[in-house]
């Protein structure tokens, strides 16, 4: 389970927490390669067009560049001159790339890195912040799944309602249940890429991904959708529709909230979307009982 600690330590430097010991340290280290595997299994190059209920869709992608942010790695201050001689001895290098291509030379030496960092007591990684990151990716769907909900979200109704010092950009919020205590939704924050290419402009790519311990500020007064139909678009073409059952799961599980922090519904579907599911889930409960 994810401790209040851990999530207090999330937003700070590496050298500005305390070392955890080198058990803590190898368990988020391992849980990062897991990530990465499964980014590479799942995610990379591939393009999601996502349809929602309320009739709009959008074009996402995770491309490798973002990886490295969204698992919590500072690739800033790692490809800087203050890291020089840990890239020089521990990573075999005296520049990288990129983003994705530190994260690989990070995996491929991940023995020398955790030692290294051992000795310094955490220069490298801060692995609070890694470990509750991977437990993010790891529950977030792989986007061929329906268990995601989606808050089209306005950072200026979020600030005007909670005095935050708020500082994502995202433009949506994909959220999913985490079955943690303190954090009882994981989400991920996503924004349209402005310095992608022409042709790609307007693609969402992932900003953040964060565990609020006060979830109910992210839904209240925000517009909700969920997905209907998922275009998974790689070398080949996949379309997956949500069936009823799931459909109406999305719906039960943004009312429970709803009901939970004493919100307004603010879902946005067709007018008769949940009359419409609800007699389509009982009429394929009767034909299963007959």
């Amino acid at each position: 389970m994810i401790t209040l600690k851990e999530l207090e330590y999330v937003t700070s430097r590496a050298n500005k927490v305390p070392y955890p010991g080198i058990a803590y340290s190898e368990n988020a280290a391992s849980k990062m390669i897991t990530a990465v595997h499964f980014y590479e299994q799942y995610y990379k190059d591939k393009e999601y067009e996502i349809i929602l209920s309320d009739g709009k869709q959008f074009s996402f992608e995770i491309m490798p560049k973002n990886v490295c942010h969204m698992l919590g790695i500072d690739f800033k201050s790692l490809s800087g001159d203050y890291y020089k001689d840990f890239r020089s001895n521990v990573l075999g290098v005296d520049e990288v790339r990129g983003a994705y291509d530190l994260l690989k030379l990070l995996i491929d030496n991940m023995e020398a890195v955790l030692k290294y960092d051992f000795e310094n007591k955490g220069k490298v990684f801060n692995y609070y912040r890694l470990m509750v990151k991977c437990a993010i990716f790891a529950q977030l769907s792989d986007f061929s799944r329906f268990n995601f909900g989606v808050i089209n979200f306005d950072k200026q109704t979020f600030l005007d309602r909670t005095n935050s010092n708020h500082t994502s950009n995202a433009e949506k919020l994909l959220y999913v249940q985490s079955n943690e205590q303190n954090c009882p939704y994981f989400m991920m924050g996503i924004l349209q890429d402005r310095f992608s290419t022409p042709n790609l402009l307007g693609k969402y790519v992932v900003e953040t991904l964060f565990a609020p311990t006060n979830p109910s500020s992210y839904f209240d007064d925000q517009k909700v959708a969920i997905p209907t139909q998922i275009l998974i678009i790689s070398n080949t073409m996949d379309k997956k529709e949500a069936t009823s059952k799931e459909k109406l799961a999305l719906i039960n599980q943004y009312n429970a909230i709803v009901s939970q922090y004493n919100l307004a519904n603010s879902l946005d579907i067709h007018g008769d979307y949940l009359a419409m599911l609800s007699k389509e889930e009982n009429d394929v409960r009767v034909l299963r009982k007959n």
